[in-house]
């Protein structure tokens, strides 16, 4: 029996890195450290304590051919000198205040490992080469390890933590990371678009326009847009129990066949113009919501870039923000009819995509009654940048899935979070849910009722009480005291 290789011992402590940028947090990187850094308390966790926080996410690409070692160690070295963010920490100023600080260099050295052969190369094996913990203020945020499997075969783990990195950025990062290790193994420069500011210098901005008469223009429009009454999506009989940090969640696997992406695309069409995939997307999904509810409001949390200015296209950075798209619906109501409406929803979300969640969330209690009503208890990532894996000069690369299906714990009190990216084969992805209200019976009737509602939602002329008519039974499970 073989068992994995021990990851390399962690790195000493050297001598402080030289700051040579500091800026306020992003909106996104304030949110992550509000929700999962602090304690549930407010207060800041101590040097090394384990939080809530999302352990650092990894790719994981397996590469097939002669890889260039070299090659691969000073294209890794270039993407961090030339991406901030992969030099950036979490800081702590006297007065309370977090802020990020970006160092000169940080440690940049591709580390190594090997499997023996006939090792089964599962996502838990390769979880074991990678640290368990990383704390943000004191770890590197981004690290490159190889695995090596054979003489010509093995698996690199960029492992890029949230705080840095949202779903957009992994895009960069591969791009990135491919033209900087052909260029390498050639001897030519890379053709990289330059990179005019920091992902920190545009953090700065965004602190700033959060005072602006632009942004009191954009309360005003989500004001009117999420008014009053809200009522609560209903997923289950009872009180759900109230989030003290953590819950209970199950995670399972989200395919959509290429085939109903390209019928959504055509639903959307204006003109001779293929539209998005959101807008049908979010109308199927809340065809399924109101089914699990009986509610006919629908509000869905939308993630969405938040890269509307054109020096944020280039970078690494957690930009992303949450848009609210509210949805009515009506009996007598065609697909076509709530395609347009969700299409128009998520035009104008992108108009006012700027401003961060949390101030929405804010001047909405200041200006109507706070009764404890979520905005949203579900949230939809759909991620169209990321198309394809590493491309690397003789080398066939290929990413590996390592989400794990199954229950966890998570700093969560979302009901229903779906994450999905679109591949050559369809839209590929993973629904997560609360455990207490969605057990795996009523995920895969959930995950069945989705198909149904997107293939229904693509013929513009069918009435939505027909595609309900042909949805499965949705248990509705007891829960609360």
């Amino acid at each position: 029996m073989t068992h994995p290789a021990a990851p390399p011992a962690p790195q000493q402590p050297g001598p402080a890195p030289v700051i040579v940028e500091t800026a306020p947090l992003s909106p996104g990187q304030e949110r992550l450290i509000d929700a999962e850094f602090l304690r549930p308390d407010g207060g800041w966790p101590a040097l090394g304590e384990e939080t809530r926080l999302r352990p650092i996410d990894t790719a994981a690409i397996r590469i097939d051919g002669p890889l260039d070692h070299d090659a691969l160690q000073c294209a890794v070295s270039a993407l961090i000198q030339r991406q901030h963010a992969l030099r950036t920490r979490l800081h702590r100023l006297p007065n309370g205040t977090a802020v990020q600080l970006v160092a000169a260099h940080l440690p940049d050295t591709v580390t190594l490992s090997s499997l023996p052969a006939g090792t089964v190369v599962t996502p838990d094996v390769l979880a074991a080469q990678t640290p368990p913990h990383v704390d943000p203020r004191t770890d590197p945020l981004f690290r490159a390890h190889l695995v090596r499997l054979g003489a010509e075969r093995h698996v690199l783990l960029l492992q890029i933590h949230h705080f840095v990195s949202d779903g957009w950025s992994i895009g960069v990062l591969y791009r990135d990371l491919s033209a900087l290790y052909n260029a390498a193994r050639s001897g030519r420069p890379a053709q990289l678009p330059p990179l005019k500011r920091s992902f920190a210098a545009l953090s700065r901005d965004m602190h700033r326009e959060r005072r602006s008469p632009f942004a009191e223009a954009g309360l005003a429009y989500w004001r009117q847009r999420l008014a009053l009454p809200r009522s609560r999506l209903a997923f289950a009989d009872g009180n759900p129990a109230p989030y003290t940090g953590l819950r209970r969640v199950d995670v399972a696997p989200v395919r959509v066949p290429r085939a109903v992406v390209d019928a959504l695309r055509a639903s959307a069409r204006t003109g001779h113009q293929r539209g998005p995939v959101a807008g049908p997307f979010l109308a199927a999904l809340a065809l399924v919501l109101h089914h699990q509810s009986a509610a006919t409001d629908i509000r869905i949390g939308m993630m969405i870039s938040n890269r509307a200015r054109p020096e944020a296209e280039h970078l690494i950075g957690y930009f992303v923000n949450t848009a609210v798209i509210r949805l009515g619906l009506h009996p007598g109501q065609t697909a076509a009819e709530l395609v347009g409406t969700a299409n128009a929803a998520v035009r104008e979300a992108l108009e006012h995509q700027a401003l961060p969640i949390q101030d929405v969330t804010a001047d909405l209690n200041r200006h109507s009654a706070a009764d404890g009503t979520p905005l949203y208890q579900v949230t939809v990532a759909l991620n169209a940048m990321r198309t394809g894996s590493l491309t690397l000069d003789d080398a066939d690369c290929r990413d590996l899935d390592l989400d794990r299906p199954g229950p966890r714990d998570a700093p969560t009190s979302i009901d229903q979070r779906w994450v999905l990216e679109e591949q050559d084969r369809g839209l590929v992805g993973t629904l997560t849910c609360q455990s207490a209200a969605f057990g795996p019976p009523r995920v895969r009737i959930c995950l069945d009722n989705l198909d149904r509602a997107l293939r229904g939602v693509a013929v513009s002329h069918h009435a939505l009480s027909e595609i309900i008519a042909s949805f499965q039974p949705d248990p509705r499970p007891e829960v609360g005291p």
